[in-house]
C-alpha cells in the first residue's frame, strides 16, 4: 500500500532527529509529534450526527435539529436554526431556539405541536452541530481557515490543520482572540495526562499560531522514553535529573553515569561526566547519555534445554548440580546418559563445555559444585536423534561446506572437523559409521542452534548403538566420576551385543519393553488378546519398525481384533514398537467434518490430546487408513482400519446400526470409485480397506418428525402427529370437526417455509432500496435529505419486520369434499387457526382513528372509512386494498373516476397504505409503493392472528 506524502514525511527522520541520532549512536525521535495522526484531505470531511449530545446543550445559529412527529401528523424532517435564531417547522409557529437548551426546545416543540395537532407526539434530536471557523497559521501541515465543530478544542483545530510539523513548537502555541491571547503547552497533556489549556474550547473567529521549534535537548541510553525534547520557553537550562524524569526514568534502578555532550563555541562537541544530577547544566543542543555502571548479572546459575521451566536459578539455592536439577524439572522423554555443563575458565575467562551424566546427578552420585554463571544444558530424545540425521552424517562423511542457512551446530561441527582433520572425531568410528548409514532429514533442534559447540561435544562422546534401542544411531555417554573427571569409557565403540527386545505402547494393560524371544509374534506379545484393555480400538494397531541399514522407520498396520481372534498374526523383529489406541482417542482424531466445522466456529482450535502426544508420522498413518461410515449408524464418522476388515466389524466399531437402519440396502464405495450395493445381513463378512466409504440408508418414515397445531373453533384443538401426504380436511376431522360458530372462510394457516421466504424477500427489498438510494447520491441527483432519512427508515422497518408466513387455503370441509384439489397438504410445524364468526370489519393504515367497525351487510368501503375518521394527509387512497378473511387481498376502487361497489364480508380488513410521494425524487418510487403495501398487509395479518 502506498503512503501519502504527508505520512511518508511523518515517518522519515527530520534533520534535527538525524543530527541527534548520529551523536547518540542510536535512533532518536522528537517527542510529542505522534499525537497528530496523518490527516485526511479536508474535502473528505463527513458530517455525522452526534449520538451523545446531552439535553443541556445550548443551541445556536447553524445547528440542525431532526424533528419527528407521530400521531395525527406524522413526518421526520431536518430543520436548521436560521440567522434569526429561530427554528421554523412545517405548519407550526416559529420557535425561538438560539440560546435554549435542547431539553427546553423539546418542551416548546411539544407544546406547539399539541396546540396544532392533538394526539400527536413530537420528538427532537440534534442532527448536526454548527461549525465554526478558526484560522490556523505557522508550522502546521495545512495552514489556513479550518471549519470545525462548535465543540472543538485547540487540539482539534491543530489536528484539522494536519498537525504540528516537526519544525514547529509544541510548547508555545499561541491562541489569539478578542480580549487577549493564551499560550498553549501540549507537553503537559502527553507527559502528566493533564490537559492544561489544550482542551480550551474555541470560538468562531479565533486564531492559532504555531511558532518555530524552540531550544531542544536529547536523552539517550537505557531510559523508558529516549528522544528529543523541547525546552519550555524562557525556562532556562535543565538538570540531568529533570531530563531523566522527562524521559520517563531509567529502565533499571541503580547508580549510573551521566554523560553530557555539548556543543562548544566553535561548533565542536565536548564530553563531560556530570557528577551532580541536580545541577542545571543542559541547554539548547545538549545530549544526555545515561550509562549504568554495571550491567552484568550476579548470583545466578541457569538451567536450559529439555526442562519444564528453563531459565535462571538463584546460586545460593543451587550451589551443586543436584540442587539445580531434580526429576520434577524434566520434561517427558529426557536423555539421561548425557548433559553438558558450561562454565567459565578462571585463567582465560572463556566459556567451556564439559559432559555430565544426568542420571548420576539425579541419583546423587555427581555432587560437583557450581560457580556463578554456570549453565546446565539438558537434552531430550529428539535432540539425540538429530545426531544421526542426514545433515550430520553428510558432514561426517567429509562434506565440510554446510549450506548457507544451515543450523549453527552444523557449522560448528564442520569447523571442528576442518580444524582437526586427523582428530578422533574425523577419523574415529563416528566418521567410519557415517559412510554406511542413512539418516532422516530432521530440522535442527533449538538447543544446537543456541549452543553450536554442543553438537561436536555430543558426537565426541557418542557410541553407535545398532541393537537394543528403539532408534539405532549415535548416543552420547558421559561416564564421569563424582568429582567431574572423565573416567575411562567405551565411547569409541559400536555396540551391537544387547539382547533383542520389543515395546508395547499405548492402550494395553502392561505397557513397556520386553525381551524378544525367538519366534515371538504379535499374538504372543498380546497374550492372545488378554493384554488388550476393554475399550481398545479394535480395527487398527501399528507396528513401528526400524530398518537397520537405512535407519528409516516403517509402519505396519494390523487389526487387534483379528490378531486376538487368531485370524491374523505377524512376526516381530528387534526394536519393534507396538502402538495400540483407545477407541475414544481414535474418535477424537477422526471427527466428522460437521463436528470439526462447529468446533472451529466456536473457537475450539486446539488439536486432540492423542495428536499432541503421538508421533506426527503415526497420526498421518492413522489418517491415511480411514474408512468413512455414514448414514444410519449410532456414531458415524471416519474409522481407520488395517488392510482387510470385515464390514460387520466396521459397523460394530461405529456403534452398530441405528433403529431406523435398513441393512439390506447399504452402499459401499471403493477407493477406486466403484460403487456396489450390499446386504449387511448377508454380506457382513465382506472386506473393506483404507479409502473406502460405507453408507447405510435409513428406512422410509411413515410419520413426519414434527407435529402440526390446530387451534380455535374445533372440538379437540392441540398438536397432532401427521403422516406423509396428510391434508387439512383429515386434520379437521381428527380434531372432531368444526364448532357451530366456526368461520372457515377466515381460517389462517401459517407455515415456516413461507415465513422464511417472505423474510428473505423483505431483506432483498431493503438491500435494493439502499442500493438505489446510493446510486442516486453517486449520480449527483438532487435528493432531499428528509427523503433520504425516510428511505433509510423504511429499509430499517423492512429488516425488522417479522412476517407470519400465511398461506391462503380453503378450510370449509363441505367445499373440500366437493373439490379435493383444493385440500392443501400439511407440512411439519404448520399452525392452523379456525376463528369464530366475526361481527366486525377492521380499518387500519393511514386513517385518523384505526378501529374495528361493526359489520353490516351492504356497507361500502367509504362507510367503514368514515367510521374510522377518514384518511390522513399521507394516505394513498388509490392503493387501498381489502384483506379478505381467508388472507387474499384485492384492490378497492375509492376514487371518484373508477368508483365501484365491492361486497365486504365480516372479518375483512380495509387497509389504506401510506402515500409514497416523499419518494417521488427517487427512481425507486414504484418499489417504495409496493413495499409500503406489503408492510401494511403484514401488519394486517398480525392483527388477525392476535385478535
Amino acid at each position: 500500500m502506498s503512503q501519502s506524502p504527508e505520512h511518508a514525511a511523518d515517518t522519515s527522520a527530520s534533520p534535527l532527529e538525524a543530527a541527534f541520532s548520529s551523536r547518540a549512536g542510536e535512533p532518536l525521535r522528537q517527542f510529542g509529534y505522534d499525537l497528530f495522526a496523518p490527516a485526511a484531505d479536508a474535502t473528505e470531511r463527513i458530517d455525522t450526527a452526534p449520538g451523545a449530545i446531552q439535553g443541556d446543550y445550548v443551541l445556536n445559529t447553524g445547528d440542525a435539529v431532526l424533528v419527528t412527529l407521530r400521531g395525527q401528523k406524522s413526518f421526520s424532517k431536518r430543520f436548521t436554526v436560521d440567522r434569526n435564531g429561530q427554528l421554523v417547522v412545517d405548519d407550526l409557529r416559529p420557535l425561538t431556539a438560539a440560546g435554549l437548551t435542547l431539553d427546553a426546545l423539546r418542551r416548546d416543540l411539544a407544546a406547539a405541536t399539541a396546540a396544532t395537532w392533538p394526539n400527536t407526539d413530537a420528538f427532537a434530536s440534534l442532527a448536526e452541530v454548527r461549525r465554526i471557523g478558526v484560522l490556523v497559521t505557522g508550522a502546521v501541515r495545512r495552514p489556513g481557515r479550518q471549519e470545525i465543530s462548535a465543540f472543538a478544542t485547540v487540539l482539534d483545530a491543530l489536528s484539522a490543520a494536519g498537525g504540528v510539523e516537526r519544525g514547529g513548537s509544541l510548547r508555545a502555541v499561541r491562541l489569539m482572540r478578542a480580549g487577549g491571547g493564551v499560550t498553549v503547552d501540549l507537553y503537559a497533556l502527553q507527559i502528566a495526562g493533564a490537559p492544561g489549556n489544550a482542551d480550551m474550547p474555541l470560538r468562531d473567529g479565533d486564531r492559532l499560531f504555531v511558532p518555530p521549534l524552540g531550544a531542544t535537548v536529547a536523552v539517550a541510553g537505557p531510559v523508558k522514553r529516549p528522544g528529543i525534547y523541547e525546552l519550555p520557553p524562557g525556562g532556562g537550562p535543565l538538570s540531568a535529573a529533570e531530563l531523566r524524569d522527562l524521559a520517563g526514568g531509567p529502565l533499571r534502578p541503580g547508580q549510573g553515569r551521566l554523560l553530557r555532550f555539548g556543543i562548544g563555541p566553535a561548533g565542536e562537541e565536548t564530553t563531560e561526566e556530570v557528577a551532580d544530577g541536580d545541577a542545571r547544566r543542559f541547554g539548547d543542543g545538549d545530549l544526555l547519555l545515561l550509562a549504568p555502571r554495571r550491567e552484568d548479572r550476579r548470583g545466578e546459575v541457569r538451567l536450559v534445554g529439555h526442562v519444564l521451566r528453563p531459565g535462571p536459578r538463584a546460586w545460593t539455592r543451587a550451589e551443586t548440580l543436584p540442587g539445580l536439577l531434580s526429576r520434577t524439572d524434566l520434561r517427558p522423554d529426557p536423555y539421561l546418559p548425557f548433559a553438558a555443563l558450561e562454565s567459565t575458565v578462571p585463567t582465560t575467562g572463556a566459556r567451556a563445555l564439559r559432559p555430565v551424566s544426568l542420571s548420576a546427578v539425579l541419583n546423587g552420585r555427581d555432587r560437583r559444585g557450581l560457580a556463578e554463571g554456570d549453565t546446565l544444558y539438558v537434552l531430550g530424545t529428539a535432540d539425540v536423534d538429530f545426531l544421526t540425521s542426514e545433515p550430520v552424517l553428510t558432514i561426517l562423511r567429509g562434506d565440510r561446506q554446510p549450506p548457507q542457512d544451515a543450523c549453527p551446530g552444523l557449522v560448528a561441527l564442520a569447523r571442528t572437523l576442518a580444524a582437526e582433520p586427523d582428530g578422533p572425531l574425523a577419523t574415529g568410528p563416528q566418521a567410519r559409521a557415517a559412510v554406511t548409514l542413512t539418516g532422516a532429514r530432521t530440522p535442527c533442534p533449538p538447543l544446537f542452534a543456541a549452543v553450536p559447540d554442543l553438537l561436536p561435544l555430543a558426537l565426541r562422546h557418542s557410541v553407535l548403538r545398532l541393537t537394543g534401542v528403539p532408534r539405532p544411531g549415535f548416543y552420547p555417554v558421559a561416564d564421569t566420576a563424582s568429582d567431574g573427571a572423565e573416567s575411562a569409557g567405551a565411547r569409541e565403540t559400536i555396540i551391537e551385543s544387547d539382547a533383542p527386545q520389543y515395546e508395547l505402547i499405548g492402550h494395553v494393560r502392561h505397557p513397556g519393553t520386553r525381551r524378544l524371544a525367538a519366534g515371538t509374534t504379535l499374538r504372543k506379545a498380546l497374550a492372545n488378546g488378554k493384554l488388550l484393555k476393554r475399550d481398545i480400538y479394535p480395527l487398527l494397531g501399528i507396528v513401528e519398525r526400524y530398518d537397520r541399514r537405512t535407519l528409516t522407520r516403517l509402519y505396519l498396520p494390523f487389526s487387534p481384533q483379528e490378531v486376538a481372534a487368531g485370524r491374523a498374526d505377524r512376526g516381530l523383529a528387534d526394536g519393534d514398537r507396538i502402538h495400540l489406541f483407545a477407541a475414544d482417542d481414535i474418535r477424537s482424531l477422526e471427527k466428522p467434518a460437521e463436528t470439526v466445522a462447529d468446533a472451529k466456529a466456536d473457537g475450539e482450535s486446539e488439536p486432540p490430546m492423542l495428536a499432541a502426544l503421538l508421533d506426527p508420522a503415526i497420526v498421518a498413518v492413522i489418517g491415511e487408513r480411514t474408512v468413512q461410515v455414514r448414514g444410519a449408524v449410532r456414531d458415524p464418522g471416519g474409522y481407520p482400519v488395517a488392510d482387510r476388515t470385515p464390514l460387520s466389524a466396521l459397523v460394530a466399531a461405529a456403534g452398530g446400526l441405528s433403529a431406523d437402519a435398513d441393512p439390506a440396502v447399504a452402499e459401499l464405495t471403493a477407493a477406486d470409485g466403484t460403487r456396489s450395493s450390499v446386504d449387511l445381513s448377508r454380506d457382513g463378512g465382506r472386506f473393506v480397506g483404507p479409502g473406502d466409504a460405507l453408507r447405510i440408508n435409513p428406512r422410509p418414515q411413515a410419520l413426519e418428525s414434527r407435529a402440526v397445531a390446530i387451534e380455535g373453533a374445533v372440538r379437540r384443538p392441540g398438536r397432532y402427529d401427521i403422516g406423509r401426504g396428510e391434508t387439512l380436511s383429515s386434520l379437521i376431522a381428527r380434531a372432531g370437526g368444526l364448532l357451530d360458530d366456526a368461520y372457515p372462510a377466515g381460517a389462517v394457516l401459517t407455515r415456516e417455509s413461507e415465513r422464511r421466504r417472505e423474510k428473505e424477500q423483505f431483506q432483498r427489498q431493503a438491500r435494493e432500496l439502499e442500493r438505489t438510494l446510493a446510486l442516486e447520491v453517486e449520480r449527483g441527483e438532487p435528493v432531499k435529505a428528509e427523503n433520504v432519512a425516510l428511505a433509510r427508515q423504511l429499509a430499517a422497518q423492512l429488516r425488522g419486520a417479522e412476517p407470519l408466513g400465511r398461506v391462503v387455503v380453503e378450510a370449509d370441509p363441505a367445499v373440500l369434499r366437493g373439490r379435493p384439489e383444493l385440500d392443501p397438504l400439511l407440512e411439519p410445524d404448520d399452525r392452523i387457526l379456525i376463528p369464530k364468526r366475526p361481527l366486525t370489519v377492521a380499518v387500519s393504515g393511514e386513517v385518523l382513528h384505526p378501529t374495528a367497525a361493526q359489520f353490516v351487510s351492504g356497507k361500502t368501503a367509504e362507510d367503514y372509512l368514515g367510521e374510522a375518521g377518514g384518511t390522513t394527509r399521507d394516505a394513498d387512497t388509490g392503493r387501498s386494498f381489502l384483506v379478505l378473511p381467508d388472507g387474499r387481498a384485492r384492490p378497492l376502487a375509492l376514487s371518484s373516476w373508477n368508483h365501484r361497489v365491492d361486497a365486504i364480508p365480516p372479518g375483512s380488513i380495509l387497509v389504506v397504505p401510506r402515500d409514497p410521494r416523499p419518494f417521488d425524487g427517487l427512481d425507486a418510487t414504484k418499489a417504495v409503493g409496493n413495499i409500503l403495501s406489503q408492510l401494511a398487509i403484514t401488519a394486517a395479518s398480525i392483527s388477525v392472528i392476535t385478535r
